[in-house]
């Protein structure tokens, strides 16, 4: 009948339906022993088997209830007035629906039981108090239907987040796709050339730097690769792509590493530190004739949370913070990404001085590998 799954299983529905009807047949037969002192006046078939019954129905006809419900919402663009009207008419109609199958579910129980026979006064009293009961029911409608409202939108909520989480996901994806991309056509000439060069006069050193593009191209082209990996593989991985760059400038680049042990179990996203590196070689190092040296950095931080930093002593700028962390495609990339994963909790920083280089630094934090 619902042209969608019912807000609440239909059996847990009765369930709840039947605990609540003898929750208030309860405070009934309380209310008479207790408030009023006349246990003689309480009559079990109208203080307790009655709310059930109503409550039960309404659990019955749950799905009729669900129907109505979506005609109601299929055009949420109506005005106030309209949707009023239809949540008028579809509660009179549920409300007489559920008097038809209550009376049923009451009063033939009772006259098995011999508790009340079915006559024409019981006929009488049914049709008398029939428009009483309609009003009653369609409060109790509209409560249903404020409560199913309430689901509703918690659903809707719900799948959205779930949706939004997948695209963030299909995004992030994307992104890394990208930076893989970025890396090979630009990377690989840079290091065919040097190959190509160590090859007149040192051959076990571009085997050597054969065998380190291996392990790179590795890392970068396996597809079963998540958007999260610990920073022990992306190190190695940030190792491998600068020994190559060693390799270019034999003799004057220097390169540091401190590494503190206990941050390398760390999840960090895939490639975080390529573009950061690549940065630092680019701007810090390669427009310059005389040595360099490349500093990185990771340690665990008070808050778990990990720091990681890559630091050149590069020419350096005089531009604005908040204008060197959002200029180029590799720093913006890993700023997206990072709120991608972390939303707001995360840090990415990038300071420079004239003179002194440039120093990015990422704090996120401390998430080991799921098992």
């Amino acid at each position: 009948m619902a042209s969608r799954k019912l807000p609440i299983p239909y059996f847990y529905a009765i369930l709840a339906s039947i605990a609540l009807g003898s929750l208030v047949g309860l405070r009934n037969y309380l209310m008479f022993m207790v408030y009023y002192d006349k246990m003689e006046a309480f009559r079990w078939d109208r203080g307790w088997f009655i709310h059930v019954v109503n409550y039960l129905t309404w659990a019955l006809i749950l799905p009729f209830v669900y129907y109505v419900f979506n005609r109601i919402q299929e055009h949420p663009s109506a005005n106030n007035g309209i949707i009023f009207l239809r949540i008028l008419l579809g509660g009179t109609l549920l409300a007489l629906l559920h008097e038809s199958i209550s009376n049923f579910l009451f009063y033939p129980p009772l006259h098995f039981l011999g508790v009340e026979k079915i006559t024409m006064k019981t006929v009488r009293h049914v049709i008398s108090v029939l428009p009483a009961a309609i009003i009653t029911r369609l409060i109790e409608f509209g409560i249903i239907f404020a409560v199913i409202t309430a689901i509703e939108l918690r659903r809707k909520y719900r799948d959205k987040q779930l949706e939004l989480a997948r695209l963030e996901g299909q995004l992030s994806s994307a992104q890394l796709n990208a930076l893989r991309l970025q890396l090979q056509p630009h990377f690989l000439f840079n290091t065919l050339n040097t190959i190509s060069s160590l090859m007149e006069f040192d051959k076990k050193r571009a085997q050597k730097v054969v065998s380190q593009l291996g392990n790179l191209l590795r890392f970068v082209l396996s597809q079963d690769k998540h958007n999260l990996a610990p920073l022990r593989e992306e190190i190695e991985f940030i190792r491998n792509y600068l020994n190559i760059e060693e390799a270019r400038f034999p003799d004057r680049l220097t390169i540091e590493y401190k590494i503190d042990e206990q941050a390398l179990e760390a999840q960090v996203p895939t490639l975080i530190l390529q573009p950061l590196v690549e940065n630092a070689v680019k701007h810090g190092f390669a427009n310059r004739t005389g040595p360099g040296k490349i500093t990185l950095a990771c340690q665990k931080i008070d808050g778990g949370q990990v720091m990681v930093t890559v630091k050149d002593d590069g020419r350096g700028s005089s531009r604005p913070v908040e204008e060197l962390a959002a200029s180029g495609i590799g720093l913006k990339n890993v700023r997206e990404r990072l709120k991608l994963t972390y939303r707001e909790n995360y840090i990415f920083s990038v300071q420079s001085r004239e003179g002194q280089g440039f120093e990015a630094t990422i704090i996120i934090p401390f998430q080991r590998q799921r098992i």
